[in-house]
C-alpha cells in the first residue's frame, strides 16, 4: 500500500507537473527514476549547491531591506514565493530566474497556476466546465515546457561538448549524466546530435514538479518558521547564540562563510530542531495513498478498517502531528524534543508520527536538499532581521463580516492557520512588518 497512489493525484499535480511524475507515477514506472533522482539529491550534491542558495538568499535580504526602509506593512508570504522559486530555479537549473526582480516566464507561470489552482478540483466533475480555467492552466504550461525544453537542450550540449566536467552541476545536471550513463548499452553517449525526446518531455515534468513543490511549500515553511521565532523570543534567542557560536559573531560573515565552507550548516543542530518543530507544527502538505484488497488498517481504539475499494487513503499531517496521542504538548512549539533521546517524555511517542516529508519508500527524495535550504535562510536572516506579525493592523484594514459580533478568523488560537493555495500556506499571505537590527552590518 505504500508504493501505490490514488488515481485522484495526477489530476491535482497536472497543472504543475504537466503529466506523469514522482509523485503520482505508478510503482513501476517510479522505481527506477526514483534510484537516479536519489543521487542527485545526494549530501555531496546538496552542500555543492549552497553556494547558489546564498546568491539568491542575498537578493531576498534585499528586498527585505527594502521592507524595512519603507517601514509598511508586507505579505511576506507573497514575497518569499518569488524568492524560493528563485531559490528552485538557481538549484534545478542553474539558472538565474531573476523573478524575485522582473518577469520571468517559467517563474510567473507557474505562480500562476498555483493562482488559478482550485482545491479539491480533481474529485469535482463540475470543475470540467471551467473553461477559462483550463485555458490559462494549458497556456501557462506551453510557456513552461518551451522554457525548460530550451535549458534542457542547453544542459545536453554542454554535456556533450564536456562529459567529465567537475564543475558544479544543478540537478538536472547530475539526472541527464545518470539517464545518459544508463544508455550506454543502447548507444554511444553523446553519439546523437539531440537528446531523446522521451527522455526530454518525462524531464520537464519532473522539472516543472520539483519547480512547483521546492517553491510553494518552502514558501510556506520560511513564512511558519519565522512566525514561531518571532513569538517565541526565548526560542529565538538561543537559535541566533548556535549562529554565533558556529559562524562568530559578525552576521555579515555568514554569506561568505557558507560559500567557502557549506559544510557548516552541519553543525546546526538547534537550527534543525526548529525547522522540525515548524513543519510539525504548520506541515504544507498531506499525503494519500489508494486502498489495497489486502490491507487494512488499524485505529487508535483498535478498530480494523479494510481499504478494499478505497479510492484513497489520507494521512492528515496538521492533525496527526498534533496528537496528543502521539505527541506531549501537541500544540507547544518545542525544538527541543527533536534534541532528546527516544523515550523521552516529549518525544515522539512513534517513529512515524512526524510525517512531513512522508516515511517509507516513497517519502520526499529532496528532504536533505530542503533542510539545507532552509538553514541556509535562517543563518542569513535571524541575526540580521527582526519580523513582527500584522494581523491586527490588517483587519483593521481589511474587515470581514461577522457572525454574532465576533469576526471567524482564528483556528487553535492561531490568526495564521493555514489555507490551501497548491500547499498550505498562511492566512492573507502573513502580513507583517519586518526592521532590520540595529547592530546589523548589510551584507
Amino acid at each position: 500500500m505504500s508504493m501505490q497512489r490514488p488515481q485522484l493525484l495526477p489530476r491535482f499535480f497536472q497543472p504543475f507537473a504537466g503529466g506523469p511524475n514522482l509523485f503520482d507515477m505508478r510503482e513501476h514506472e517510479w522505481k527506477p527514476w526514483r534510484a537516479v533522482f536519489s543521487k542527485a539529491f545526494s549530501a555531496e550534491t546538496t552542500l555543492s549547491l549552497v553556494p547558489g542558495m546564498v546568491d539568491e538568499t542575498l537578493t531576498y535580504c534585499d528586498t527585505l531591506r527594502r521592507h524595512a526602509e519603507q517601514k509598511e506593512i508586507f505579505q511576506l508570504d507573497i514575497t518569499t514565493l518569488r524568492f524560493t522559486i528563485d531559490a528552485i530555479g538557481k538549484t534545478i537549473l542553474n539558472t538565474q530566474l531573476g523573478a524575485q526582480q522582473r518577469y520571468n516566464a517559467l517563474a510567473d507561470c507557474m505562480l500562476s497556476q498555483v493562482r488559478w489552482h482550485q482545491a479539491n478540483a480533481e474529485g469535482n466533475p463540475f470543475e470540467y466546465l471551467n473553461f477559462v480555467r483550463k485555458t490559462i492552466h494549458w497556456w501557462n504550461g506551453r510557456q513552461m515546457d518551451k522554457y525548460i525544453d530550451h535549458e534542457l537542450k542547453e544542459r545536453y550540449r554542454e554535456y556533450k561538448a564536456d562529459q567529465e566536467s567537475k564543475r558544479t552541476k544543478a540537478i538536472i545536471d547530475l539526472v541527464l549524466q545518470n539517464y545518459m550513463s544508463e544508455k550506454d548499452g543502447e548507444r554511444t553517449k553523446a553519439s546523437a546530435d539531440e537528446l531523446d525526446s522521451s527522455f526530454r518531455a518525462f524531464a520537464t515534468r519532473q522539472i516543472r514538479l520539483f519547480v512547483f513543490v521546492g517553491h510553494d511549500s518552502t514558501s510556506s515553511t520560511i513564512c511558519y518558521i519565522l512566525h514561531l521565532l518571532f513569538t517565541n523570543p526565548d526560542t529565538l534567542s538561543r537559535l541566533r547564540r548556535e549562529h554565533d557560536n558556529v559562524f562568530g559573531s559578525d552576521a555579515a560573515r555568514v554569506p561568505t562563510l557558507l560559500k567557502t565552507q557549506p559544510h557548516l550548516i552541519n553543525n546546526l543542530p538547534y537550527t534543525a530542531a526548529t525547522i522540525k518543530e515548524a513543519l510539525r507544527l504548520f506541515p504544507p502538505g498531506g499525503c494519500s495513498r489508494s486502498g489495497q484488497p489486502t490491507v487494512s488498517l488499524r485505529s487508535d481504539s483498535g478498530k480494523e478498517c479494510p481499504t478494499e475499494k478505497v479510492e484513497a487513503v489520507f494521512t492528515i499531517h496538521s492533525e496527526l502531528q498534533r496528537s496528543p496521542v502521539y505527541w506531549k504538548e501537541p500544540d507547544a512549539f518545542r525544538p527541543e524534543r527533536w534534541l532528546v533521546e527516544p523515550g523521552h517524555a516529549i518525544h515522539p511517542a512513534i517513529k512515524g508520527a512526524f510525517r512531513a516529508f512522508e516515511v517509507g519508500p516513497r517519502n520526499c527524495v529532496a528532504q536533505g536538499f530542503v533542510i539545507a535550504e532552509l538553514k541556509v535562510v535562517l543563518a542569513c536572516l535571524v541575526r540580521q532581521f527582526d519580523f513582527a506579525p500584522a494581523y491586527e493592523e490588517f483587519d483593521r484594514l481589511n474587515p470581514l463580516k461577522t457572525r454574532g459580533g465576533m469576526e471567524l478568523r482564528m483556528y487553535r488560537g492561531e490568526r495564521a492557520y493555514q489555507i490551501e493555495e497548491g500547499a498550505a500556506h498562511p492566512a492573507d499571505h502573513y502580513p507583517c512588518r519586518v526592521s532590520v537590527r540595529g547592530s546589523s552590518k548589510p551584507y
